[in-house]
């Protein structure tokens, strides 16, 4: 049996106590500079004692007994990289945390995924593999199941150097798509490697000693050499199934010794090259594909911008990604993901390679564009849609309010207690608009009171308030939850709940957010997890990646498949509480950075988490997920590939309900396509007793998938949730009265037409909806006077000042 503890212990670090500096102030609230050691938190369990909340740290302590004494981990970054934000979050971000892992360090399984290639970084160079190669459908899902991942090097080839095996690893430089990292005995640099998303060329600098590439075997079945010329030397390697087609360019006069070996030494005059893997069959790559790579490989890219442009007539995103080398544009053969090409003019080559997201194809181009539409986000949904029961619903609004208030929020964890902040925001707005003042006004309090809390320090409290680490630019709330501190986990998840609830405060008391209140603390969280571009204290947009187009949710990133993200569903709960934030406080490029991350984010979850044209049955190259997968969805997507599965469950109605929680109006683009959510559903519900929600377990979320469920058949939802009663447990974040309001709207809206691109707005707070018999325009005005939104359908929707508009138009003819 094993026991568990929970002690608080003072620390000293070196002479003074950790949380006597002096707060940072922010309007009416404040900041501390260090945890409170009253904070720390200790577990034992299995003779092992894991130390949380205090900070980015080391977990595992010697005892909770004592003193217990944080040993706090530094960024392994050097200039320039150490003089911009810490920067973690990205499919490189566990050489940020750990720098090199060590040859058969099972601590250190981490790899970092530039699509095509994988990598892992060790003392004595990388590891490198390309990820194609190694893909293939397993029991769970999609992966690359690396065979022996500690070794230095097994499948693929080794990068190493001919003095040095006992190297230090940090981050150098980065940006929206790259990475350059240096490796360094001692503080002299030794060699450098420069990384980009989407590139089959990794750059490398040798300032030391000679370059040296490994395989497991000489010449033989296993190696080969395919082409030898000039320069440039090309080798392949199949192991473990896993065939492999390098070329490597010196960009001087390069000599090539022990070529037939398993060691081959590269020595070039300016020590600079490129490493090149090519997207050939098994057979080999064609002269051709050679000539074609080799005469892009002398051309350096280190910086890749991804930038975007919202149009403010119908709220369609335009993402732009930009090559350069030394702050030039530059020319280069890029790939293309397939959210990206999809959506994209770019003129491609005839080279493409089915890798993570799905078929990548390749372009000869210095940038390229796409366009992705905006579903629109609402702050909730008006009184009177659907035929419900206005007395059913405001007793649901008492019985949730008849608790004290105490019991509303027990949590003091930022997850937790996030989650019930949005459950109350969302019930707050649905008790106004059923004319519910005086208790939508006390939840509005409560709110404040919990918020204001959290915004405060008390050099004697020991929970609820936040602490900015000047380390690694962040902001760490107290307490944490799921690898908040330890790892930089999921802060736009937790943090997102709260400005979700800020909004709506702001929403009816527009003080609350002013300056000199609460609203610059509100914005440090925003800025935490998505802060704009050249923000001096936090890095930009931290959880989402731009290369990519969605988030990931890890820092440390320490794991064998690279970086993930589970919910997109909480994703864009953020980033649509970021829109409705910065619509409240007239903050346009607040705005247009949250319609970017939640439109990117939508996009993403159909294109990469659904698959939606391989259910669309279209052309193999549309496909996403191989043949060989035969399931409808998946849940955890991961730098080299994804899994049917959760961080906490086997039981598909987590697997699949947590892409649906929390169901809100920032979370619309779920419906986009009622079709498949009818059998996404289905396979949802695949386990419960009757095949409905009222035959799930309990824990199993029985009112996520009736939310869910009226999506795509809202009269199939309430039959069953009416059946059941209202006895049954909500899910964290929900209410009862939010699921009976949510249930009945969608059988009179029916379903979503907004999002994929055939109706737009003019306004990011407008959405449509059609059912059988009309189709309703539903839009909310934030700002003090009338305003008109613009449907691209030709209709026109008038909107009193702080309040919801809505026009219902017959299907046919009207």
């Amino acid at each position: 049996m094993s026991r568990a503890r929970v002690v608080f212990s003072v620390v000293v670090l070196g002479v003074a106590l950790a949380g006597c500096q002096p707060p940072g102030e922010h309007g009416a609230g404040s900041v501390s500079l260090s945890i409170q050691p009253q904070s720390y938190q200790c577990q034992e369990e299995r003779g092992q004692a894991r130390l949380t909340s205090a900070g980015v740290v080391k977990a595992q302590v010697p005892s909770c007994g004592g003193m217990v004494q944080p040993l706090p981990l530094q960024p392994n970054v050097v200039a320039p990289a150490a003089r911009k934000p810490t920067m973690a979050h990205r499919w490189w971000g566990n050489v940020t945390f750990f720098g090199a892992h060590a040859v058969d360090d099972p601590d250190g399984p981490g790899h970092i995924t530039p699509d095509p290639l994988m990598a892992r970084i060790t003392e004595r160079g990388m590891r490198l593999m390309g990820m194609p190669a190694g893909l293939g459908v397993q029991e769970k899902g999609v992966t690359y199941p690396v065979p022996e991942p500690l070794s230095e090097v097994f499948d693929g080839i080794a990068v190493a150097n001919s003095q040095f095996d006992r190297l230090d690893a940090y981050v150098r430089d980065y940006s929206d798509g790259t990475v350059s990292l240096e490796w360094r005995n001692g503080h002299r640099p030794v060699m450098s490697a420069t990384f980009v998303q989407g590139s089959p060329y990794v750059y490398l600098s040798v300032f030391r000693g000679d370059l040296q590439i490994r395989t497991l075997e000489p010449d033989g079945e296993r190696k080969g050499i395919f082409y030898r010329q000039g320069n440039t030397l090309g080798l392949w390697t199949d192991v473990s199934g896993n065939r492999n087609h390098f070329l490597l360019t010196g960009h001087g006069t390069t000599e090539f010794t022990g070529v037939n070996g398993s060691e081959i030494t590269a020595a070039s005059r300016n020590s600079h090259f490129t490493l090149t893997w090519l997207p050939a069959p098994q057979s080999g790559p064609s002269a051709a594909m050679i000539g074609d790579f080799i005469a892009h490989a002398r051309q350096p890219v280190d910086e890749v911008e991804v930038d975007y442009r919202v149009d403010p007539d119908s709220y369609r995103v335009t993402v732009s990604h930009q090559y350069r080398y030394r702050s030039e544009p530059v020319k280069t053969l890029a790939g293309l993901q397939p959210l990206q090409w999809k959506n994209s003019k770019q003129a491609l080559t005839d080279y493409e390679v089915r890798s993570a997201r799905g078929v990548m194809r390749f372009a000869v181009t210095g940038s390229f564009a796409y366009e992705l539409p905006s579903v629109g986000v609402l702050p909730g949904l008006p009184a009177g849609l659907g035929d419900y029961d206005p007395q059913r619903l405001r007793a649901l609004v008492h019985d949730f309010m008849a608790q004290d208030p105490q019991d509303w929020n027990r949590a003091t964890d930022t997850y937790f207690a996030g989650k019930n902040y949005g459950k109350v925001a969302e019930l707050a707005l649905l008790a106004r608009e059923e004319g519910l003042e005086p208790e939508a006004n006390r939840l509005i309090d409560w709110l404040k009171s919990e918020l204001e809390d959290w915004f405060t320090v008390d050099p004697a409290e020991q929970t609820r308030y936040f602490v900015y680490d000047d380390r690694w630019n962040t902001v760490l709330g107290v307490h944490e939850s799921f690898g908040t501190h330890q790892a930089l986990n999921d802060h736009h998840f937790h943090y997102g709940y709260f400005v979700r609830a800020a909004a709506e405060i702001c929403r009816v008391d527009p003080g609350w957010c002013t300056k000199d209140r609460w609203g610059l603390m509100v914005e440090l969280l925003i800025r935490d997890f998505a802060a704009g571009r050249d923000d001096p204290q936090f890095p930009y947009l931290r959880y989402f990646d731009p290369a990519l187009g969605f988030s990931w949710a890890s820092g440390a990133a320490n794991y064998l498949l690279g970086n993930n993200n589970e919910s997109t569903s909480e994703a864009a709960t953020a980033y649509g509480a970021v829109v409705l934030y910065g619509l409240v406080t007239e903050q346009p490029e607040l705005v247009e950075r949250g319609v970017y991350l939640h439109a990117s984010t939508a996009a993403a979850f159909w294109e990469y988490w659904n698959d939606i044209d391989g259910y669309r049955e279209r052309p193999a190259i549309y496909r996403n997920f191989p043949d060989a997968y035969d399931k409808l969805t998946t849940s955890i997507v991961w730098g080299a590939g994804h899994v049917f599965t959760t961080w906490f469950s086997e039981a598909h109605a987590h697997i699949l309900g947590i892409q649906g929680l929390p169901l809100s109006p920032l979370v619309l683009h779920l419906g986009q396509y009622p079709d498949y959510l009818a059998d996404y559903v289905a396979l949802g519900l695949s386990e419960s007793g009757n095949g409905k929600p009222s035959g799930l377990r309990d824990g199993h979320w029985r009112d996520i998938w009736w939310n869910i469920w009226a999506m795509t058949d809202a009269d199939a939802a309430l039959a069953d949730m009416t059946e059941t009663g209202f006895e049954y447990v909500p899910e964290e974040g929900e209410t009862r009265a939010h699921t009976y309001q949510w249930v009945h709207a969608w059988t009179e809206l029916g379903h979503l037409r907004s999002g994929a691109g055939q109706v737009t707005a003019d306004y990011p707070a407008a959405v449509v909806f059609e059912s059988g018999a009309q189709t309703t325009y539903l839009a909310y005005n934030f700002g003090n006077t009338e305003r008109i939104v613009n449907f691209s359908d030709g209709v026109r929707l008038k909107v009193a000042p702080g309040a919801f508009g809505i026009r219902k138009v017959p299907s046919h003819g009207g």
